[in-house]
């Protein structure tokens, strides 16, 4: 991961490692098992138009009582589009956050699904729901976005913020219609949380703190002023630990990505506090580089002092057009700076 910009360039080809580096010793001496559900994907193509939009009502199906802004969205450009695009929100925010991001790209040709991660986006920002989320919801729902973007389009990328880094980057490892993938800021560690403790509440979900923590508990549910009034201003620890243990499935090689993909890019921010961005390269590395042609980095300009919710109308970091140009640019298909928002190493074009 930490390549300069011409060998990255050059990168055209599989790596040519074959084994996975060896696993951390709590890796070994702490196994856990497979994400529930991880075995039943789709074969390319087994989806048409019509099975893919009776999934999508499947999943618009669930946000009865959901406010308008916070729903999952399918942005179809007029003509529709040879590429689907999946963007999952971030954890605890909703997909209002990539609403304008969507609209955007869907502008430029692309179509875009943007999903309700399960029990985000409620009416009540102090409900508690994220405490019943588990890891089997999540990989349904990885499964359901992507039958439906590869049912309405011949290729399929994903982009993912923090938490839906995570969900983007167990499509890209499960599901062979993902030919590219961003992971932006992904949750695979929060700061503060040492490598072992993380695989051991993964491990034995139990002993999991049942706590609700705040975002900022000098101001608790006051958390409003450059927040996202869909946002919630805490969460269930319990609520976080579905998308570690998707994360540490994927470190274990017990889940691996199975097919070639085109390109996979890592997005970091150095005013990014929330997440362990060492873990994050070290996780593209072991991970993805033997599985892609491309891996790829893209810092953020630090001198933009941009947080690590940099993509939220709300947040007042990264406007829509800024956040826009590094989607494309980590996708292989914009302007490599984004228009000087990203420093090197570059994310370069790739055929």
């Amino acid at each position: 991961m930490r390549a300069t910009c011409a060998q990255i360039e050059s990168e055209n080809e599989l790596s040519t490692a074959e084994t996975p580096a060896r696993a951390a010793w709590f890796r070994r001496l702490l196994p856990v098992e497979p994400p529930i559900g991880s075995g039943s994907v789709a074969a390319p193509g087994a989806f048409g138009s019509e099975p893919a939009l009776a999934r999508l009502a499947q999943l618009e199906g669930l946000d009865p009582g959901i406010p308008e802004a916070t729903r999952t969205r399918l942005y179809e450009p007029d003509g529709g589009a040879e590429i689907s695009i999946v963007l999952w929100h971030g954890f605890t925010n909703a997909p209002s956050q990539f609403g304008e991001v969507a609209q955007n790209l869907r502008t430029l040709g692309y179509r875009v699904l943007v999903p309700r991660m399960p029990y985000h986006g409620e009416a009540d920002l102090l409900n508690r729901e994220l405490a019943k989320l588990t890891v089997a919801d999540l990989v349904e729902q990885v499964d359901t976005c992507v039958d439906i973007a590869s049912g309405l389009g011949s290729k399929v990328w994903v982009l993912g913020l923090s938490a839906g880094g995570t969900m983007a980057a167990w499509a890209a490892a499960t599901r062979p219609e993902v030919s590219r993938a961003a992971l932006v800021a992904p949750l695979i560690a929060p700061v503060g949380f040492p490598l072992p403790v993380v695989r051991a509440l993964v491990k034995w979900p139990a002993i999991v703190p049942k706590f609700y923590m705040w975002w900022d508990p000098r101001v608790k549910e006051k958390l409003t002023e450059g927040q996202s009034p869909y946002a919630y201003p805490g969460f269930p620890v319990p609520g976080l630990f579905p998308f570690l243990h998707l994360s540490e499935a994927l470190f274990d090689h017990s889940v691996a990505a199975g097919h070639e993909l085109e390109r996979v890019a890592l997005v970091t921010n150095p005013g990014d506090f929330a997440i362990r961005k060492d873990v994050a390269q070290r996780f593209v590395e072991e991970v993805f580089a033997p599985r892609a042609r491309a891996t790829v980095e893209a810092h953020v300009d630090g001198d933009l002092k941009w947080m690590h919710d940099f993509v939220d109308p709300w947040g007042g970091n990264g406007s829509t057009e800024q956040v826009v140009a590094i989607i494309l640019a980590a996708f292989g298909v914009g302007e490599p700076t984004a228009g000087g928002v990203l420093v090197p190493p570059l994310v370069t074009e790739q055929p």
